[in-house]
């Protein structure tokens, strides 16, 4: 005899209508990575408007829906701490994640809102938190602050490699400069020996005396 067993499919786990302002959320649907800041803002934004984390982050989402898409330069992101991707946000922690549960519509148009903004998950909610906190002027001014200073230290950087070039040229004469500056010695002049005159003695011959013979009887 055969049995035949029928398997119905279990449905897809969604959290209770009651505990959230839009019902059909899905478990842990949308994960990203915030900085300490954007976790603390996230937290208090939520609290303060009586909702989860993933309602808030709903909220933030579907208002900006239908708007224009956020566009940052790509030279303000930053490599992020210990050779981390680059973000438009430094401090991120790859190892610290938040994860929320929101609708298949909110997941839909998250998606489609970060990539017409070329950021990723994270930068835009980060943004999103920072732009309700009335921070997100403030963080670009920093940018800004760091660029400015960035781009005197690249303009300081020659003069201060030219004068390091000038210090370490060879040293070509190594004489004292107190030898350097010494006047050159007139030549000394030969002093020609005094001539004494030549005198010419004469010998003169000696007289001879003829000898007497003492015995001549003369």
């Amino acid at each position: 005899m055969n049995t035949t067993v029928q398997i119905t499919p279990a449905p897809a786990k969604t959290t209770s209508p009651r505990r959230s302002r839009f019902p059909g959320k899905e478990s842990g649907s949308v994960s990203f990575n915030l900085t300490a800041l954007g976790r603390q803002l996230l937290k208090e934004q939520a609290a303060s408007a009586s909702v989860s984390n993933g309602d808030y982050v709903e909220m933030l989402i579907r208002e900006r829906a239908g708007l224009a898409p956020l566009r940052l330069p790509p030279q303000a992101k930053q490599t992020g701490p210990k050779g981390g991707a680059k973000s438009f946000f430094f401090g991120k922690n790859r190892g610290t994640t938040t994860a929320v549960c929101v609708t298949p519509m909110a997941h839909r148009l998250l998606d489609e809102q970060v990539a017409a903004s070329r950021m990723s998950r994270g930068d835009y909610i980060e943004y999103l938190l920072r732009e309700k906190a009335g921070l997100i002027e403030e963080t670009f001014r920093a940018y800004a602050a760091q660029q400015q200073a960035a781009a005197a230290a690249a303009a300081a950087a020659p003069a201060i490699a030219q004068t390091a070039q000038v210090t370490a040229q060879p040293q070509v004469n190594f004489a004292p400069p107190a030898i350097q500056n010494v006047q050159p010695v007139p030549p000394v002049q030969t002093v020609q020996p005094v001539q004494q005159p030549v005198v010419e003695v004469t010998y003169a011959q000696p007289v001879i005396t003829p000898v007497t013979d003492w015995n001549s009887g003369s």
